[in-house]
């Protein structure tokens, strides 16, 4: 039987190719109704049995039942593209005013290839592998919908989790590993100052949102300067604020938007507190009013020891242990992969995709940048050797 690696070599061409077309035909959340049928034809044609879940259209999962009675390995990756023109020039650029600029292509195809490889492998398999292509991970509440819609409870039930992201600041052909959380938390945070406001030459006669809504940003850089503890960062920051029609009018409403990013729920949660109570009581000051509404997001994603064990063995074994990077810190990015590793033993690794040519280094969520198409069988490897070592 030919190992992991030589079967990795053997597909990757047509993985590749698979990756050429996600890139070209990229789909927004909830819409990659076209992905879903390239994953579904795929699959179907490597023998591999699809599972259905009811209210889920667009995503899929499936299940390679191995030669021999024993746990189950969930394997997920996200297939969504960004609202994004792509700026690339490449051949596969594409063509569709939307774009991969966030590697999910690279994951996509790299699942398909991990799964064609452990297809091969399955009677040599003791246990089973879950296979989660999942839909909206951009939007935030794509783990969430396929959950909610009992995607874990589906038989054989999963007893541990691994997935990857793809990383331009790692070269290719390098993994990176961490240990404890790996990505931010990440809370939206609208609030909305309101007073009667007025004429420009009256500010007296009135209550300015304005003003108001300015003192309250000063005030609120000192929630995590001064409620959070400085050995767990966090971040706040606020991305829009929209007000008045006129230079000679006071307006009677100012919005805000912003985003809370930590590495601690404890100090998640106090700081929510802080930024409702801060911006209250600052515009109150003013004589205006702060409606503050906080929508709970994805939480902290935590990588769990033994799984970055077996995923460092498995580097090893594929790649060469000169071929895995040590991550020194967490991402305040966010990944909703999260929610499934707080259901069980997981962990999300790094795959690198940065080469020589400085446009693979200019970072995701960038129309400009490139990823190197080596990092689909890199992914695909460390994967396969996980879920064959694990269930040996």
């Amino acid at each position: 039987m030919k190992t992991v690696k030589e079967l990795v070599q053997a597909y990757a061409p047509h993985a590749i190719e698979m990756r050429c077309e996600l890139h070209k035909n990229p789909e927004l959340g909830y819409q990659e109704f076209q992905t879903t049928e390239l994953i579904r034809r795929e699959l179907t044609s490597y023998g591999i049995e699809i599972q259905e879940l009811d209210g889920v259209k667009t995503g899929l999962t499936a299940i390679i039942r191995g030669g021999r009675p024993g746990k189950t390995v969930g394997i997920r990756e996200d297939i969504d593209a960004l609202p994004l023109v792509e700026e690339t020039g490449l051949p596969c650029a594409s063509v569709n005013g939307s774009a991969h600029a966030c590697g999910h292509d690279i994951h996509c195809a790299s699942l398909l290839l991990t799964a064609r490889v452990l297809q091969d492998m399955r009677e040599e398999l003791g246990g089973n592998v879950r296979l989660i292509f999942q839909p909206a991970e951009e939007i935030g509440t794509g783990a969430k919908s396929v959950i909610a819609a009992g995607i874990m409870e589906l038989e054989p039930k999963c007893d541990c989790i691994i997935g990857f992201h793809c990383s331009p600041e790692i070269d290719v052909g390098t993994v990176g590993l961490i240990v404890g959380p790996a990505n931010a938390s990440t809370d939206t945070i609208n609030i909305n100052v309101v007073g009667p406001g007025g004429h420009g030459a009256h500010p007296y006669r009135c209550v300015d949102p304005i003003i108001s809504s300015a003192y309250m940003l000063t005030q609120l850089q000192t929630v995590v300067s001064r409620e959070n503890p400085a050995v767990q960062p966090a971040v706040l920051t606020f991305g829009t604020i929209q007000g008045g029609v006129a230079n000679n009018v006071i307006p009677t409403e100012v919005k805000l938007g912003g985003t809370l990013r930590a590495f601690n729920e404890e100090g998640r949660r106090k700081m929510w507190d802080a930024i409702r109570r801060v911006a209250a009581c600052s515009c109150e000051a003013m004589r205006a009013k702060a409606i503050v509404d906080i929508q709970e997001g994805i939480p902290c994603l935590l990588n769990h020891a033994e799984v970055i064990d077996r995923l460092r063995a498995a580097a090893g074994t594929v790649l060469g242990e000169e071929h895995i990077y040590n991550i020194p810190t967490p991402s305040p990015g966010s990944d909703d992969f999260a929610l499934f590793s707080q259901m069980m033993p997981g962990a999300q690794f790094r795959v690198g995709t940065g080469t020589e040519d400085p446009q693979t280094r200019i970072g995701l969520h960038n129309p400009k940048n490139i990823f190197s198409e080596e990092a689909v069988a890199v992914g695909a490897a460390v994967m396969a050797q996980y879920a064959a070592d694990y269930l040996k």
